[in-house]
């Protein structure tokens, strides 16, 4: 036993030395002397090394370019994670922006680098046009340390004599500051989305906005006064521009303070009128701005420094991780312009969910709202923040669960949640159904998160988030079978079969489409894979869906035609008065879904076609196999019981029907799909832009079957183009000659 303990001393984990890996230029081969006592220090015997420099870069230079050797203990995965030793872009302090001594604010003021007084217009111009580019480079996912903290003013703005520019050093750190919680606050970000780290900088934590809005309040007066004593037209127009500057960063300011939630509680719909207003006052000064960015100082011909005064790229290297270093270029000043305008106008746009009231019409002026402005990670944040101020409370003053009550009594009227029945005030009932909602609303709110995030996110969100739904189906099934029960106890029953079921299905289904569709915008499917997407959408999804939307009408409309009980003030009236109930926008939904279907049965039968006359090219065999693409594409669908999976050999046999029919027929049923869809969107009044796209591409997709039904380019082989430009989920197909 001595023995055994002193060999596994030589080595860690329990291993004797034999059995030790080398660790180290040199490998050790130490032997045990039997006669040696126990802990004794045994010498190791080193083994020789052979020198293969040499011979290494001789078969290097058989290499062509973007070529790796393979081998069975170095695959693509080593030569990944291969570097070379005291390679110095692994050095978080290389000089990779050609700055050998990074300046610091310090340094800066010892050299007189930067001023601290009296500087001119054109300076304090070009400095605020920087941090403004810098702001918005680090808006778009680069660090902090990189972008706005590399102004070595917002470093020690206390320090800063000038008014008009301490004044603005001061609210740009509390506007970062803003920025900053209100990304945190709705933790809609990803890892390339935003960074959040500060780097230990405070940010001005001790000065209050509206300090820092007096601030600049002040030095405003203080230039206009100065412009109307200055004769110099070219010095007083440098001074106005300066006050553009400093009126769009309070104005800005205000607005971001405004619509924080301090209290959990959003702002009310006469407070977002105010908000509005300042928003367009700063909306009309970046126009005045974007005119004057030459009249400041620029940036030095050839330098990645912003501008030629008060910024040092390299003074906080030294806090990045020791990882190869991003190279961050500050965007163009009219560039940054630009954005934060259209930011203004994304902040407007985001300030009309306050006239969202119930819960679908909140959940597609999310979706709209994530279409058009996908890239802006902070006005959808804002837009989180402003619905969801508390958790799960909307905006701040109405639990989600009674949101979502009020929904599913609008889209079906279950009759637990109508008034005039006995289940209203069955305590029972009323239980059942609250705990429902207050279990499972936390699914429903994270469909609105799941919109703030990229295009990209929410669809890989989306694929988990529809593992929820399958206990939420079974769940609503047993609600409406236990209130089913109870509803059959009195004097007049009525049906409270699939109720929360069809509004529960509506909501996954609705999700299930978006999940394929998306996948055609973010172009995840290669062509060969169009068929089996399209085939899925058009003869299940939008079908479902148009299902459960016809039959919550239906319900609705028995609800509305069921007479009143005998014996109540109404039912003694000679003339009963019958309830009037608005429509889901008077159809509009079912519409719309119904010319969704089309257009995907339009493309189903195209590329069913185009596969009969060969003109998609099938990936090889020894490199493919398509169910197992097939399995992968559905596989967030397979936990669902409704609707039930299809699988691939459902598709198999639709595919074996589809390629029996003549391409002719098929692209002259293509052409009535086309056609049918148009006509529905085209027959309602007052169509969204969407509608309008979609009946672009419709027609054209139109002209194009016809034509090749009656026989274009028979015996062409070439491959159709999809466009995709003029529609997200709907291609235009171009088939040349």
């Amino acid at each position: 036993m001595e023995t055994k303990t002193s060999e596994s001393s030589l080595a860690p984990d329990n291993r004797t030395a034999e059995e030790e890996p080398s660790d180290g230029l040199m490998e050790y081969n130490t032997k045990l002397d039997p006669a040696a006592p126990a802990g004794a220090f045994i010498e190791p015997m080193p083994q020789e090394w052979t020198e293969i420099t040499t011979e290494f870069f001789d078969c290097v230079k058989e290499l062509q370019l973007g070529e790796l050797i393979h081998d069975n203990m170095f695959g693509l995965f080593e030569a990944m994670s291969a570097i070379e030793m005291m390679d110095p872009k692994m050095d978080a302090g290389m000089c990779c922006n050609k700055e050998a001594t990074p300046l610091t604010f310090q340094t800066a003021v010892e050299t007189n680098c930067i001023k601290l007084v009296n500087l001119s217009a054109p300076e304090a111009i070009g400095i605020i046009d920087a941090v403004f580019s810098c702001t918005v480079s680090w808006l778009e996912g680069h660090s902090m340390a990189q972008t706005v903290l590399t102004c070595l003013y917002l470093h020690y703005p206390q320090k800063i004599e000038d008014r008009s520019l301490k004044a603005f050093a001061c609210a740009i750190l509390k506007m970062l500051s803003l920025i900053r919680n209100f990304i945190m606050w709705a933790r809609v970000y990803e890892e390339e989305d935003f960074q959040l780290s500060t780097y230990g900088y405070d940010l001005c934590k001790d000065l209050t906005e509206a300090k820092a809005c007096n601030m600049l309040k002040s030095a405003e007066e203080d230039l206009v006064k100065k412009a109307k004593d200055t004769e110099d037209e070219k010095e007083r127009e440098a001074i106005n521009a300066l006050i553009c500057r400093l009126k769009f960063t309070r104005l800005l300011l205000q607005c971001l303070v405004a619509l924080y939630p301090e209290k959990n509680v959003s702002p009310t719909k006469t407070e977002m009128i105010d908000i509005v207003k300042t928003l367009n006052g700063a909306l009309e000064l970046t126009q005045l701005i974007e005119k004057t960015i030459e009249l400041g100082t620029q940036p030095e011909p050839g330098s990645d420094t912003p501008n030629s005064m008060g910024f040092s790229m390299m003074v906080n290297q030294r806090l990045l991780p020791p990882t190869f270093p991003r190279y961050t270029r500050i965007k163009d000043r009219s560039v940054c312009i630009q954005y934060l305008a259209e930011f203004i106008q994304r902040l407007k746009h985001a300030c009309k969910i306050v006239h969202c009231h119930d819960f679908h019409s909140a959940l597609n002026f999310f979706m709209d709202f994530c279409k058009k402005f996908s890239p802006c990670l902070l006005s959808r944040s804002i837009l989180q923040t402003l619905y969801f101020p508390g958790h799960c409370v909307v905006f701040g003053t109405k639990k989600l669960t009674e949101v979502l009550k009020e929904s599913a009594k609008a889209f079906i009227a279950p009759p637990v949640l109508l008034p005039d029945n006995p289940l209203f005030t069955n305590p029972a009932a009323c239980n059942c159904v609250d705990s429902f909602f207050a279990y499972n609303e936390h699914i429903f709110s994270v469909l609105f998160e799941l919109r703030g995030y990229n295009r990209a996110r929410q669809r890989d969100k989306l694929a988990y988030e529809l593992s929820s739904f399958a206990n939420l189906q079974d769940e609503a099934e047993r609600v409406d079978a236990y209130l089913h029960s109870l509803s059959m106890k009195h004097e007049n029953p009525r049906q409270h079969l699939a109720c929360f079921g069809t509004w529960v299905l509506y909501h996954c289904l609705r999700s299930m489409s978006f999940f394929l569709l998306s996948g055609l915008e973010l172009e995840l499917y290669s062509v060969h894979e169009y068929l089996y997407i399209f085939w899925y959408l058009y003869q299940f999804i939008f079908g479902w869906i148009v299902s459960a939307l016809t039959r919550a009408d239906a319900f609705l409309m028995e609800q509305d035609n069921i007479p009143e009980p005998k014996g109540s003030a109404k039912g003694n009236q000679k003339k009963p008065k019958v309830k009037k109930r608005k429509g889901k926008s008077d159809g509009k939904e079912i519409i719309f879904n119904q010319a969704m279907q089309n257009m995907c049965g339009g493309y189903y039968k195209a590329l069913g076609g185009f596969i009969g006359e060969d003109r998609i090219p099938e990936p090889l065999a020894m490199f493919d196999n398509e169910k197992v693409r097939f399995e992968h594409r559905f596989a967030p669908f397979a936990a669902l019981s409704t609707p039930p999976p299809m699988g691939y050999s459902d598709f198999k046999l639709m595919k074996s029907y589809l390629l029996k029919t003549p391409p002719e027929e098929l692209y002259a049923s293509a052409a009535k799909h086309f056609h049918e869809a148009r006509s529905l969107l085209e027959s309602y009044p007052n169509p969204d832009e969407e509608w309008h796209e979609i009946v672009k591409v419709a027609k054209m997709n139109f002209v194009m079957m016809n034509l090749l039904a009656s026989g274009l380019n028979r015996q062409s082989k070439t491959q159709p183009e999809f466009d995709f430009s003029y529609h997200r989920y709907f291609p235009i197909i171009k088939q040349k000659k």
